[in-house]
């Protein structure tokens, strides 16, 4: 037995290597749509790995050499796509037809079960954001049969303890992986957090050492040009004062924003109905929707009470739904409704079917100053994040050109004790 265990084990460490590997090379980002070049980078270190594994297989077992080689394949396959599995497959199979042997042919069809069974299954595996043990269980066990009943058809001289040690080995490999990856997927995006935290605390330090030195002198030129565009007669500055006064004001909220982003106002915190919030949210901003020929249908939520300042969240989701409204060119529906919910959390969206944004634009979305719109700040966003954060929830975007946004809010549920009065 130790002469089966030794090599798989030697794969396994192999297998984990390379992922922490690519992770180095490309991070793994949830959402990410990889280039072509990255797609070929990813099949061709997944290979790599595959053909590492291939050095140290089960060498006692006749001609038949035994390895976890397919791991990679179909890891490679339903995270990435079918065209790093391809790359990852044909070198395996190159490599297994030079090694050669009377069943070469054998793992070349191995080889081609495991990307086809992963190919066949990766829409049900990639959907599944939360929950991919399911599908990672499911694809594990259909590949394992479909494995066994070739190498029990064909392999008659293999003992029974190469099938428990083999197939325990390639499960361990395998979910073990999957582990590894959802790990880095969370670690990287808590560093990208991280990242856009330490770049909101350094606009905060700006805006708390300027604003109140610059608001001051506006205040006063606001108040002589209001004060000359009433007594003078020059038609020119009577003319253009209005105009003069409006840029003020618009600098002044601008200020204003910062401040807000900076140290917002002391919250007023009390239990909540999402669906209460959404509603008043719905019937503000429905005359703004009804101005852009922008429909805003509202699903109830569900039954989720949370504890929060009522003002600050109703901002956030009006500048989310407003963000969404002016996406839309032409006539354009909001969707609102519920995504997921645990006794811990739930999560809604605020999904357009406007003008859409691309990978780079998404990554600088709630950036200092960053904006897709003409005459927008970033600010509004800047501000919405930080109240979010705030209330401990989460806020992420998906998003394809052309099709349209969508916006997850996670906000905790309130525990019983607090929204019924208990410590």
């Amino acid at each position: 037995m130790r002469t089966f265990i030794e090599p798989l084990f030697v794969n396994i460490a192999i297998i984990f290597a390379f992922t922490h590997l690519l992770n180095m090379i490309s991070p793994f980002q949830t959402n990410q749509d990889l280039s072509l070049k990255n797609k070929v980078m990813y099949g061709l270190l997944s290979g790599i790995g595959a053909l590492a594994c291939m050095i140290y297989p089960i060498e006692t077992l006749r001609e038949s050499f035994f390895d976890l080689r397919n791991v990679p394949i179909l890891i490679v396959s339903l995270y990435a796509g079918w065209v790093p599995g391809i790359i990852c497959t044909v070198m395996v199979i190159i490599a297994r037809l030079f090694i050669g042997g009377g069943v070469a042919w054998l793992g070349v069809v191995l080889a081609l079960v495991a990307i086809i069974t992963a190919l066949c299954y990766r829409n049900f595996f990639t959907e599944r954001k939360r929950k991919r043990w399911q599908p990672a269980i499911f694809i594990a066990v259909v590949y394992s049969l479909f494995y066994s009943m070739f190498i029990y058809t064909y392999l008659d001289f293999l003992p029974m303890q190469f099938y428990v040690v083999y197939f325990s080995c390639f499960f361990i490999a395998f979910f073990s992986c999957i582990f590894l990856i959802e790990r880095l997927f969370s670690i990287n995006m808590q560093l990208k957090e991280t990242a856009y935290l330490d770049k909101l605390s350094v606009a905060g330090q700006m805006a708390a050492a300027i604003a109140h030195e610059v608001r001051n002198p506006l205040t006063t030129v606001r108040g002589l040009i209001q004060f000359l565009g009433k007594e003078t007669e020059d038609t020119k500055l009577k003319e253009f004062s209005p105009l003069l006064l409006d840029e003020l004001d618009r600098t002044n909220k601008i200020i204003t924003d910062y401040l807000t982003m900076v140290k917002p106002a002391d919250a007023r915190l009390e239990v909540l109905d999402i669906n209460d919030i959404l509603s008043d949210v719905k019937s503000l901003i429905s005359p703004y929707g009804s101005m852009h020929d922008v429909d805003i249908k509202l699903e109830p939520i569900g039954d989720f009470p949370l504890i929060a300042d009522a003002q600050q969240l109703k901002q956030c989701l009006i500048n989310l739904i407003k963000n969404g409204i002016e996406a839309i060119e032409g006539e354009g529906v909001i969707h609102i409704y519920l995504y997921n919910s645990t006794k811990h959390d739930f999560t809604f969206v605020i999904e357009d079917n406007g003008k859409g944004m691309s990978h780079e634009e998404l990554d600088q979305i709630g950036l200092p100053f960053y904006t897709t719109k003409s005459k927008g700040t970033g600010l509004g966003t800047m501000i919405t994040y930080r109240l979010i954060q705030e209330m401990y929830g989460k806020l992420k975007y998906e998003s394809q050109l052309g099709v349209g946004t969508r916006v997850l809010i996670t906000l905790p549920v309130a525990e019983q004790t607090d929204w019924k009065g208990g410590a």
